[in-house]
């Protein structure tokens, strides 16, 4: 939501913190020397004999090249916080002001509008703004300038969608210090390895030793890093524990800051990951107060797919599972009058099948057959796979061998099936100059562990690899897909947006959809379309709710309703279009916008996320830092952080 008048502020917290407290016109030395610069730090019989034992020491180091860029972040951090609130009462610099988190729990959890209301009322960034950046409620009128009033159900929507992607981003950023780093070993991730590096660089978190090392499955998202998962053996785990690193105490609301400080030990969230995000907020205030048009126009895609790579000794695999996920698709017929509009279902209901298909592609056999029917959208994956073979006898045909009196069982023909029949061939090797060199050193890696362990490791290393590719996606920061960067021209044509859908008065169900669905009701009943439709977008099509990326042609020539699918040559892919979100979609005042279609809350989830990937690129940064700087008025007591400031945002000092 934008703010067309950006708060001026008088930095008058930050003189006290950083002592920038002197004209900043002048050309003098800005700062002065301690009455105490050159007394010792502390006092030995024979100091002389104590090297840099002076004030001088410490007072000089605060004056290295980076304290003044430091120095820019604290400013722009106590900057985002008079826009936003702070987050909680441990970061919390005016102990009698209402947090976010004070705002948000109580309206939730207790039904409290007051703190809410006082919260919004104090700070502009959530207030609704028309296109002439003046004030209005929730009718449209303009609110005069001290005139009494309410906050709107928009505003307190927009306070807890920003309370809610704050703690979203918290976790994304543990995941983001934990993915790929030097704390996974064989894809075993150690927390207690990951608490002892942040421990040892006094970091205030909870060093807890020997807590289980986990598999984090490729499928968990960063937004779900705190929460428990099941693995791949079954069992329930958790990779990162929040108390560990946030204390339980600053989680609740209480009312004496500094008693909560003094009885929090561990403020790892508040001291190093809040300060990140706020700033980067402020970036993305920027760009809805100055530059909302490279929001709205950022042709914003969240979409989900598929990728089934076609093996060369079992593409028949492949294509026949592709044919079978497209069956499944379209086997999800609208019921009842209308189609499926449920946002959050049809993406959940996508993302299990795609997950399903996954596993089934990989022909990881214990997951096929372990998997209950309720785990996934659809037939269960067993049940695929059988039907499989009822086409093709030598399709995921099952076999076993036996290693140490173990049964290993698996399906030809698949990736985990040609594993399988490999370590089969090399534990029955007795003469290793007829084996091949290169399975031998694969599976020992070059003879640092047992064949045992190199095959264990290589079923992880299958059961990791990311064939589903998720989230939101811009024209300027496409995702990496397909070999060809086919789908990537199609995904970002403007035309993409263009499905129309239009919704009951009352914003409860779909009356109708355009030609892009392939379902239509006639007497009672929806059938499928016998051909595509002559009208139809020439991108995208709908199968209820679903929305599917269209291809030119259909692949081997195939049914018309193949045309879902791509094919680069080397894997099958099928793209589900979750979003598309173009300028109109965006707008408050917009008959199609998502505030008047879904709600401002979800307009507002859209925004963030959005403006949060727009921020990344170009040079926003610079530009919001720019901006901020200008509407405080910052005056300075220190000549480096003057100097820097000066030579780096000459503009301050017209």
């Amino acid at each position: 939501m934008s703010n067309k008048k950006p708060i001026k502020l008088a930095v008058l917290s930050i003189i006290g913190l950083l002592g920038l407290a002197a004209c900043s016109k002048t050309t003098e030395e800005v700062y002065s020397k301690p009455s105490n610069y050159e007394d010792p730090i502390v006092s030995f019989t024979d100091a002389e004999d104590v090297h840099n034992d002076i004030l001088s020491v410490i007072y000089d180091s605060m004056h290295d090249s980076s304290l003044s860029s430091k120095t820019l972040d604290e400013v722009l951090y106590l900057y985002a916080e008079s826009v936003f609130g702070s987050y909680n009462k441990i970061t919390l610099k005016d102990g009698d002001a209402i947090t976010l988190k004070d705002a948000v729990i109580s309206y939730t959890k207790e039904n409290n509008i007051s703190k809410i209301n006082t919260f919004i009322k104090a700070h502009k960034s959530y207030w609704t703004y028309n296109d002439d950046g003046k004030h209005i409620d929730a009718d449209g009128n303009v609110i005069a300038e001290g005139a009494d009033w309410n906050p709107n159900a928009y505003e307190i929507d927009h306070v807890i969608s920003k309370y809610d992607a704050i703690e979203t981003r918290i976790a994304e950023a543990m995941f983001e210090k934990i993915n790929g780093g030097s704390y996974t070993v064989k894809h075993y991730f150690g927390e207690s390895d990951f608490l002892k590096s942040l421990y040892q660089d006094s970091k205030k978190v909870n060093y807890v030793k020997n807590l289980e090392k986990v598999i984090i499955p490729y499928t968990v998202e960063g937004e779900s890093i705190f929460d428990e998962f099941t693995g791949f053996d079954g069992n329930s785990h958790t990779a990162l524990h929040r108390e560990y690193y946030q204390d339980s105490a600053s989680i609740e609301v209480t009312e004496n800051t500094d008693d909560l400080y003094k009885a929090c030990k561990y403020t790892y969230i508040e001291d190093e990951l809040i300060p990140t995000i706020y700033n980067d907020l402020l970036v993305e205030q920027y760009l809805l107060d100055e530059d909302i048009a490279a929001v709205r126009n950022s042709r914003a895609r969240k979409i989900n797919v598929i990728k089934i790579e076609k093996y060369s000794n079992f593409s028949n695999n492949a294509d026949m599972l592709v044919k079978s996920l497209v069956s499944e698709i379209y086997a999800n017929v609208p019921t009842g009058e209308h189609v499926e509009f449920d946002s959050e279902k049809v993406e959940d209901f996508g993302t299990s099948l795609f997950n399903k298909y996954s596993v089934i592609a990989k022909g990881l056999y214990d997951q096929i057959q372990d998997a209950p029917d309720d785990a996934w959208a659809g037939l269960p994956a067993k049940t695929i796979v059988e039907n499989l073979n009822n086409l093709a006898s030598d399709v995921y045909e099952s076999e076993k061998i036996t290693v140490d009196t173990k049964d290993i069982y698996y399906y030809k023909n698949t990736t985990y099936g040609d594993l399988v029949k490999d370590y089969d061939e090399v534990n029955k090797v007795t003469d290793y100059d007829s084996m091949s060199d290169t399975k031998y050193s694969t599976f020992t890696s070059s003879g640092t562990r047992t064949i045992k362990e190199g095959f264990e490791q290589q079923k992880i290393d299958i059961m990791q690899s990311e064939t589903v590719t998720k989230g939101w996606y811009i024209q300027s920061q496409t995702p990496s897909l397909d070999s060809n960067g086919t789908i990537n021209d199609r995904l970002f044509k403007l035309s993409v947006a263009n499905a129309r859908i239009e919704v009951k008065a009352d914003g409860t169900g779909v009356e109708a959809l355009d030609a892009a669905d392939r379902f239509v009701l006639k007497d009672g009943e929806w059938k499928l379309r016998t051909s595509a439709s002559d009208t139809e977008n020439k991108f995208l099509c709908s199968i209820n709710g679903m929305f599917f990326l269209k291809f030119e042609g259909q692949y081997s020539g195939d049914d018309w309703k193949n045309d879902i699918v791509y094919d680069d040559g080397n894997a099958y892919y099928l793209v589900q279009v979750i979003e598309a979100a173009k300028d109109s979609k965006l707008r408050s005042t917009s008959a199609t916008s998502y505030a008047k279609t879904r709600s401002q809350e979800f307009m507002d989830e859209v925004i963030d996320e959005v403006a949060k990937i727009v921020g990344d690129t170009g040079s926003y940064t610079s530009l919001s830092r720019d901006h901020w700087l200008e509407e405080m008025s910052l005056v300075y007591h220190d000549q480096k952080i003057y100097d820097y400031f000066k030579d780096n945002y000459p503009d301050l000092f017209n």
